[in-house]
């Protein structure tokens, strides 16, 4: 007779046998190193939690019970040993699906919206354009240069939305080429702090990271678009830190083969209703924003294989491939 134990041995997932009472009267080797992992306390919490349920207390097997300990979200299936008051519980840690089945959501209402968005624009461009030849016309003999001045910049920036969303719309084509990432930074934050003198830009940069393949160009402007947002948060006064380093982020970066641009500034941060929308088109915190800027940083980023995405505590993170695929 096979003995249950040497069953679940050979499963590769966490498996746990536990009785009602909650003492614990096995554990397999993929149990033992999540225990190691989390700590018994946590661990402990993690496999007690649904003997709690109602249906499992009335004896039914239950299947997908979700807990989440640590930022991890672990799914759970627990079911009785027959003939015992024993029970088998399942672990799966299911928290990198989660996450990648939330991007693919993300990105697809990304896509959908910036192409009716560019239909809508696209028909803005005709009109547009004659109102703003029509004010050139006019300023060589003008009635009102304040007044046409003003109409100049309004369809200045009708513009500059129109070709944004064009930006969101098209493929990008890509010049890749190998360089040093703090250079970039560096240059891209000497601009600002020549600018603004009330604010203080701290950088806390890794030397040992790798020169990477990007587009130089474009991620300027996907670094200019972050420090700006950030610099209008604090109201230009305050400080804004970019730390770089090698990611060894669990989802994205597990083997620590993508290098991070973390930007963190003195603010309050992102309103909590508004964290799962930032990088929609037209979705900002600013008063007057257009919310185009984050849309486009987020589609450079992802062009180049990589991630942007806000973790909390004031800060954005670029993850970047050290590898070009």
């Amino acid at each position: 007779m096979v003995d249950y134990k040497d069953i679940l041995e050979s499963i590769e997932f966490p498996v746990v046998v536990i009785s009602k009472d909650k003492k614990i009267h096995y554990i397999n080797s993929s149990a033992k190193e999540l225990k190691i992992f989390l700590g018994f306390p946590k661990f402990f919490e993690l496999i007690t939690y649904p003997l709690s349920l109602k249906l499992v207390k009335e004896g039914f097997s239950v299947k997908g019970i979700l807990k989440e300990i640590n930022n991890s979200k672990y799914m759970l299936d627990i079911s009785t040993i027959s003939g015992t008051d024993l029970k088998t519980i399942l672990i799966k840690d299911v928290t990198r699906f989660l996450e990648l089945e939330e991007k693919i959501k993300r990105e697809g209402s990304i896509v959908t919206v910036s192409k009716l968005l560019y239909e809508i624009f696209h028909e803005m461009k005709g009109p547009v354009g004659g109102i703003k030849a029509f004010a050139q016309l006019l300023k060589e003999d003008p009635l009102d240069k304040e007044l046409i001045d003003d109409i100049l910049e309004q369809t200045d920036r009708l513009e500059n939305i129109i070709n944004e969303i064009t930006f969101l719309s098209k493929d990008l084509i890509l010049n890749k080429k190998p360089i040093n990432i703090h250079q970039i930074i560096r240059k891209t934050v000497n601009l600002f702090r020549k600018q603004y003198k009330d604010i203080e830009f701290k950088e806390i940069f890794d030397p040992s990271l790798p020169n990477i393949a990007v587009d130089k160009e474009l991620l300027v402007r996907v670094l200019t678009n972050i420090i700006r947002n950030a610099i209008e948060a604090i109201n230009f006064k305050g400080w804004v830190e970019i730390r770089t380093g090698i990611s060894w982020d669990k989802v994205y970066s597990p083997k620590g083969d993508k290098i991070s641009i973390q930007i963190k500034d003195s603010g309050k941060g992102v309103p909590k209703e508004l964290e799962d929308k930032l990088f929609y088109p037209l979705i900002s915190t600013k008063k007057n924003g257009m919310g185009l800027g984050l849309s486009i940083s987020y589609k450079i980023i992802k062009q180049h294989n990589g991630i942007l995405k806000y973790i909390g505590n004031s800060t954005f993170e670029i993850l970047l491939p050290i590898k070009d695929k």
